[in-house]
């Protein structure tokens, strides 16, 4: 399993410069969110894939099933995976209340904890996934496009 824990970028002044003029073009609120905004736009030129690193996903005709680090994949129906985006959203933008949100009927949970976002598939996984807001919301595209592909076919 590859290492996913936060990493130092040592970045010229010059680039610095760069990435704060991207920052303030694009809404960024952080070197991170920046940077994800450079990897929208090499998937919009088919240059990076729209994955989620230690994300699998497997699409399946009324559902799809997803599993974080290699572990055993948990199934969604779509209107699973619609509840599991909208609660992420919700996190995101201070929607939801704080506190851990569980989800009985889809068997995940998500908590905003500080500036990051944790997200448990299932609801009681030992191995959740912690992202920052921008990381989480690329995840909740990512599976929305997953499941509204799923859907077309």
């Amino acid at each position: 399993m590859k290492d996913l824990s936060a990493t130092m970028i040592r970045l010229s002044g010059e680039r610095k410069i760069q990435l704060d003029q991207i920052a303030q073009m694009t809404g960024a609120t952080s070197m991170n969110a920046a940077i994800g905004k450079l990897i929208e736009l090499a998937r919009a030129q088919g240059l990076v894939d729209h994955t989620t690193p230690g994300v699998t996903i497997n699409s399946f005709g009324d559902g799809m099933a997803i599993a974080f680090n290699d572990a055993t994949p948990t199934a969604f129906s779509h209107e699973g995976i619609a509840a599991l985006v909208a609660t992420i959203r919700d996190y995101v933008d201070g929607t939801a209340k704080a506190g851990t949100f569980v989800s009985k009927d889809h068997n995940y949970s998500v908590l905003r904890r500080g500036s990051s976002f944790k997200v448990a598939i299932p609801a009681s996984s030992a191995s959740p996934k912690t992202w920052a807001a921008d990381v989480a919301l690329d995840f909740a595209d990512m599976i929305e496009a997953e499941s509204a592909k799923a859907r077309a076919a």
